[in-house]
């Protein structure tokens, strides 16, 4: 069975173009997309459902960026 999550880790969080490329790696693959950046609290996960959902993941919190939103708007907000 075919793993459904492909997984990369960065050395910063994620810029449009990663996320971007996410989103269509999740599409055409049908697989969720989780990409690990280092964050000031500690690592963080965006994890890109096949739907091109966003959900920013850390052990204390939970932010959602639907497909309507931009990778620049997302990875603006990522940075900050």
């Amino acid at each position: 069975m075919p793993d459904t999550v492909q997984r990369t880790s960065l050395d910063a969080s994620p810029s449009p173009q990663q996320i971007t490329a996410g989103r269509e790696k999740a599409t055409d693959q049908d697989v969720s997309v989780e990409l690990h950046f280092p964050a000031d609290a500690g690592a963080k996960r965006l994890v890109i459902s096949p739907r091109g959902t966003a959900v920013l993941l850390s052990d204390v919190s939970e932010e959602t960026f639907h497909q309507s939103e931009s990778a620049e708007d997302i990875a603006e907000a990522l940075s900050s």
